[in-house]
């Protein structure tokens, strides 16, 4: 008997994900194939455990040792555990939908009473967004780059309803969302008051949603964007604050406060490693130093200080830029383009190690061989280096100057001028030889080495145009996990919160020494309550609910696991797949059909082109015969007429030799 059969012998008492898990993987490990999928059909295993046993599973695919039939039945078996997967969450997320449907037709004041673990401000919990995020399952499928479950219409609904708060973006969507951002500063410090009033609290909703978040806030940026170029184009005071700078410095006060906050949350939340090994974090903490220093030198007199301040304040003004780019993530248009804008930048880096080295050998060849013996200085130095990076922009100076070399009494030709500096000329050698060597470092650098790296370009582009869809769910889950936690409040009116602020410190604190919520609600334990916190922490510091496992969405993920429980047969996957192959081909062919009916459609169009054109040479061909049969005619014309004249011209030059003959006569009789 095989081995994996023994598996069905095992009688699970009762749903232990974490146990199950482990049964799971061990499975795998050994080898046991078909007893890890018996353990899988009857639903006792995870969507975590799933999906890093997809993993395992594609390890042993590419192990050169695996045979082609288990290479395909391995295949077969990832297809169906990611299937699995998907299916759970299906169940879940529509359990959630007929949970709304069923709270929304009760009424507020029910609902508000009704606060249990599955409610919040009467609205009832998305645990299939909880797992995705919360549980970071989600995370798991991007870590292990699942795209079939990533890329499923299911999770693109769950994520949608957590950034968004709808499936589907409408209009009536884009308009509300326009009119919340406009109405913010008007709302918002309303919020800070009461946020339970029954008007208030549907604000409170669309405000927490993380989409809206990241708008505002990137609102609160362009406005310190906009003023900064301000201040330093047009109102860059060197005797004073001027009233620019006094806006700025609330703005950035206000952004500072913010960071404070996020250090404070990452400590209560343990996760103040993660966020310094952000780099974001790092750029806004190096912002605000900038400007800070910048401000205090300019305070200070003399050339030295303003032209340092000056230089703080637009390295302060760069790193604003940048920092804004990471926020121009939020849509999935302008997420991947930046991503590969990213690795662009990263491959240019590495480029840049080589193209450093054939530069620097150009650069002091080429000057060697022309001025040698020249001054040892910052600006010789400068103008060595700069002569071979220009070069690869196609600056060529194929006339070059000469060079200036102070006090420098082993120059080999020169003249010295006024100043008792010798204007060093070119060698005869290196004249004749810096052609040659510019001809050759052209072709290394600027035809080999740059057309490489324009080669890496596009690969990169085409390699992450390919796989957008999982750049942005990468994305767009990172937001999540950011903004879910945030508060309300953006960062542009942090000063205004900024007591609510102090309160919900001094009480996280209080509470933390005394140590009565850990005990009174088992945190710890994992059976955590929602809204464990109180109102003022969640609104003012950050959200706590969002680093709770209820138990309510373990049994959740429960329920759709045994729902979705059931016999897997291996063949109908493999008849799917067949099915997804000759999809493909025929997509192949369609598309192969469709370039040949568009090449057709361009040969008929440029015969159609064709034939008009001979048309109108036709045309013109007629007009010329016509033009010439005139001309003919016209010709004939001319040439009747002409014989006419010389008839007449015939005719008179003989009437007047008789004429004459005439007169002659008469003239002698004259005479005689």
């Amino acid at each position: 008997m095989e081995r994996s059969t023994k598996c069905t012998r095992v009688k699970l008492i009762e749903w232990d994900s974490e146990c199950n898990g482990l049964i799971f993987f061990a499975l795998l490990q050994k080898q046991y194939w078909t007893g890890a999928l018996q353990l899988v059909e009857t639903g006792c295993v995870g969507i975590h455990h799933i999906l890093v046993g997809c993993v395992l599973l594609n390890d042993e695919l590419n192990n050169w040792k695996t045979t082609t039939a288990l290479k395909e039945k391995l295949q077969l078996l990832q297809s169906a555990f990611t299937e699995r997967a998907i299916g759970i969450t299906s169940c879940i997320y529509e359990a959630d939908n007929i949970a709304d449907n069923n709270i929304t037709k009760e009424s507020d004041m029910d609902r508000i009473e009704k606060t249990t673990d599955d409610t919040e401000l009467g609205d009832n919990i998305n645990h299939a967004g909880r797992l995705l995020l919360n549980h970071r399952y989600l995370r798991d499928a991007i870590n292990t780059q699942n795209n079939t479950f990533l890329k499923n219409d299911t999770v693109r609904k769950v994520l949608n309803k957590q950034w968004y708060g709808t499936e589907e973006v409408d209009s009536q969507t884009i308009f509300r969302f326009i009119f919340l951002v406009a109405a913010h500063l008007i709302l918002l410090p309303l919020l800070m008051i009461n946020m339970e009033a029954r008007p208030l609290r549907r604000f409170y909703k669309q405000y927490k949603l993380p989409f809206l978040k990241v708008v505002i806030h990137m609102l609160g940026f362009l406005v310190l964007l906009i003023a900064y170029a301000y201040m330093l184009l047009f109102d860059y005071g060197d005797k004073g604050l001027t009233s620019s700078d006094y806006f700025i410095i609330v703005l950035i006060s206000s952004f500072v406060v913010d960071e404070i906050k996020q250090v404070i949350v990452a400590f209560l939340r343990g996760q103040l490693k993660s966020y310094a090994s952000d780099w974001w974090n790092t750029l806004d903490w190096l912002f605000n130093i900038s400007y800070t220093l910048g401000m205090l030198l300019r305070a200070g007199g003399g050339s030295g200080f303003l032209n340092t301040s000056k230089c703080l304040l637009l390295l302060a003004f760069m790193i604003l830029c940048v920092r804004i780019l990471n926020i121009c993530c939020m849509t999935e248009f302008l997420g991947p383009k930046l991503i590969i804008i990213r690795k662009m930048i990263k491959q240019t880096v590495a480029f840049m190690i080589i193209m450093t080295v054939i530069v620097v050998w150009y650069s002091v060849s080429f000057h060697a061989l022309l001025y040698p013996n020249s001054e040892f200085t910052w600006r010789e130095i400068e103008k060595i280096l700069s002569n071979g990076y220009w070069m690869l922009f196609g600056e060529i100076n194929l006339k070059d100057e000469k060079v200036t070399v102070r006090n420098c009494t082993n120059t080999i030709n020169g003249t010295v001028d006024g100043n008792d500096n010798v204007q060093q000329s070119a060698t005869q050698l290196g004249e004749d030889l810096t052609p040659y060597l510019k001809a050759l470092y052209g072709l290394i650098a600027v035809v080999l080495l740059l057309n490489l790296l324009i080669a890496l370009y596009s690969d990169t582009f085409n390699l992450v145009q390919q796989q957008s869809e999982f750049y942005w769910r990468q994305i767009q889950t990172d937001f999540l996990e950011e903004y879910s936690i945030k508060t309300i409040f953006p960062i542009h009116l942090q000063l205004l919160a900024l007591p609510g602020i102090i309160t919900a410190i001094i009480l996280v604190c209080y509470s933390n020494l005394r140590g009565k919520l850990s005990n009174k609600y088992n945190i710890h334990e994992g059976k955590a309550k929602l809204n464990n916190r109180p109102m003022l922490v969640r609104v003012f510091l950050y959200d706590t609910n969002y680093d709770l496992k209820l138990k309510s969405t373990e049994d959740a993920e429960e329920k759709g696991a045994l729902d979705n429980k059931g016999k897997i047969d291996l063949e109908d996957f493999d008849a799917i797949a067949t099915m997804n192959k000759i999809a493909d081909s025929l997509k192949d062919l369609k598309e192969k059909k469709q370039m040949r009916e568009l090449d057709s459609k361009r040969a008929d169009r440029r015969n159609h082109e064709t034939m008009n054109k001979l048309e109108k040479i036709e045309d013109s061909l007629k007009d010329m015969q016509g033009m010439k049969q005139m001309l003919l005619e016209r010709q004939q014309i001319m040439e009747i007429m002409l014989k006419e004249i010389m008839k007449k011209l015939d005719i008179e030059t003989r009437a007047k030799p008789d004429r004459k003959t005439v007169d002659c006569s008469d003239e002698g009789q004259e005479s005689t």
